[in-house]
């Protein structure tokens, strides 16, 4: 201590190593801090990707077996409804964001949005298959207020195939808000059009709580 005491540069050395084992700890502490965040981000970020995909998967695998179902029977449109429930997935009851779920779906895609640790997050999934976002009865009344029939197997369209397939796109882009607390029925409805090539029917994956 006397030399240091009669040594001002080796108190400036001192200081300033000292400083920079201070500095350095505070640069690593902080690093260590953003790298848990970033932990914690990407793993909100999984969760959110992986309950869009099961959403997505539910209402793929109710098409797929649906569309097996209508070719056995012909066309019978006996068709056996599903549904979903993200309050019964355990992975969105482990979730942060349970109470922070936005879900949105159109005839495209199901659209996912919620906040965790003060940041949001967004995932999107597109369907296999053609889904219109509301129930048989909204389907029926927009296809009489276009066609004059609501093109069940009793009173189908009468109409060019590509006419009627073009309305219903066009009815699939509009978004529909779903409860993450509530059950979601997956429906699927057989729409029969007869045109100058005949009688034909197609199906839509009826997505509405």
């Amino acid at each position: 201590m006397k030399y240091f005491a009669r040594d001002d540069s080796a108190w400036a050395d001192f200081l300033i190593s000292k400083a920079a084992l201070i500095l350095a700890s505070i640069i690593l502490f902080a690093a260590l801090f953003h790298l848990v965040a970033g932990f914690e981000d990407l793993e909100a970020q999984e969760q959110l990707d992986s309950l869009a995909r099961d959403f997505k998967n539910a209402v793929d695998e109710t098409g797929a077996r649906n569309f097996q179902e209508e070719s056995q029977q012909e066309f019978q449109g006996e068709f056996q409804e599903s549904s979903y429930c993200f309050e019964e997935n355990e992975l969105f009851r482990d979730s942060p964001f349970r109470e922070d779920l936005k879900i949105r779906v159109s005839g495209e895609y199901v659209y996912l949005e919620a906040e965790a640790n003060g940041k949001r997050f967004s995932a999107v999934r597109p369907f296999a298959f053609r889904v219109l976002p509301f129930n048989e009865s909204v389907l029926q009344e927009n296809l009489r207020i276009r066609f004059g029939a609501e093109g069940s197997r009793r009173a189908p369209i009468i109409a060019d195939y590509r006419e009627v397939e073009a309305f219903l796109q066009v009815l699939g882009t509009k978004e529909a808000v779903l409860d993450p607390d509530k059950n979601i029925s997956l429906n699927k409805e057989l729409i029969y059009v007869k045109d100058q090539e005949g009688a034909s029917a197609f199906g839509y994956i009826l997505i509405y709580q």
